[in-house]
């Protein structure tokens, strides 16, 4: 009697009596696995034969894949196997470059580069990875060795930004405005070549071109605090106390701390044209600075200009009390209440004043010597 499949004993059953003794619905399943398998190994078989298994491009594929699966070990492990066969292959060495950048270990990095460099001295990655590895070290001078080199082939990302930030670090600002005027125009939504495109006209006291450029960067980063505040003391700096008062608040308001610095300087601007709203902002200081010489002058010289003397006359003793040798200040208290209409008292204070410093004579025609 012929035995069937399921007469035979469970040992003896082959591989492919279990694989074809089941439905078709699962003989195509378990076909197309097979297939897979089968194409799987044909494929890693090519490889194998297209890639030396003992040489740099196996070891730089091996290493890759390492880096990919953040298996950092066997990756710097592959990477040093492939430089021993072939230690001056762009290839590795740009390789291994990006996965010692992507550890931070830049110095480590700068040595890779640096061989590429040194068989082809224009090579344009190389030069890129050095520029931006420089930049992060804050080695100025080597980012402007490289970024030159970049902008003589028209080549490099970011580069004029960079270069703008190493002369203006170098305090070079002709050609820190330079490089940044062509990182804006080049990318006009790059907020951080705007601000630093605005400073560098600040140090060249150009004011007006500063203010231009602040508020670029402001219509870029609308909540930017920081950006707001300064682009109030440029206003400040141009005696526009108003629009300093503007920004200053503005910046307030989007959460700038308020320090003793931001009360004085919205303080001082407000004196100009709010000589009330100025004091009461000033006032916040002098409860931490109280005799604050300049502040008290200050408040004194808005007090005289608003026609004010007899508050003028006692900030200005104030700042006397607090400092006896100060005989500019009691002279000016003199002349204060003169103008107020106390002529003897403010002359007996003016001739006081005199007598502590004889140059103060030629102040007397004068409405204020500061």
């Amino acid at each position: 009697m012929r035995k069937t499949y399921f007469g035979r004993n469970k040992l003896n059953v082959s591989f492919w009596d279990k694989f074809f003794n089941t439905s078709p619905k699962k003989v195509n399943m378990k076909v197309k696995f097979l297939l897979g398998f089968i194409f799987s190994l044909s494929s890693h078989i090519s490889f194998a034969n297209d890639i030396n298994a003992d040489s740099a491009s196996y070891y730089l594929k091996e290493a890759e894949q390492y880096a990919n699966a953040a298996k950092v070990w066997e990756a710097d492990k592959n990477f040093q196997k492939a430089l021993k066969f072939n230690p001056s292959s762009e290839e590795v060495n740009i390789g291994y470059g990006n996965y010692l950048m992507d550890q931070r270990k830049y110095f480590v990095a700068v040595e890779r580069f640096g061989k590429v460099l040194e068989k082809n001295i224009n090579h344009t990655v190389a030069l890129q990875k050095l520029a931006d590895i420089s930049f992060l070290l804050r080695r100025w001078n080597d980012v402007i060795i490289y970024g030159n080199k970049l902008i003589q082939k028209h080549q490099g990302t970011n580069v004029e930004f960079m270069l703008g930030k190493s002369y203006y670090e170098l305090e070079n600002y002709g050609q820190a405005k330079k490089y940044l005027q062509e990182a804006v125009a080049k990318n006009p939504t790059q907020v951080e070549a705007v601000k630093l495109l605005g400073r560098v006209f600040i140090d060249l006291s150009d004011y007006r071109q500063a203010i231009a450029v602040y508020n670029n960067s402001i219509q870029l980063d609308p909540n930017n605090k920081q950006l707001i505040y300064e682009l109030g003391l440029l206003y400040y700096t141009m005696n526009q106390e108003q629009e300093a008062v503007k920004y200053f608040e503005m910046a307030g308001e989007k959460g700038l701390k308020k320090d003793l610095g931001y009360y004085e300087n919205l303080g001082l601007a407000y004196l100009s044209f709010d000589v009330k709203k100025g004091v009461e902002t000033l006032d916040k200081v002098l409860q931490n600075k109280p005799g604050n010489a300049q502040i008290l002058f200050q408040i004194a010289q808005a007090y005289f200009k608003a026609e004010d003397y007899q508050k003028a006359a006692n900030a200005y003793m104030q700042v006397f009390e607090n400092d006896p040798s100060n005989s500019r200040a009691l002279f000016m208290t003199g002349v204060a209440y003169q103008k107020k209409g106390d002529k003897n008292k403010g002359v007996a204070y003016c001739e006081q004043a005199i007598r502590m410093d004889p140059a103060l004579a030629q102040f007397k025609t004068t409405k204020s010597i500061f």
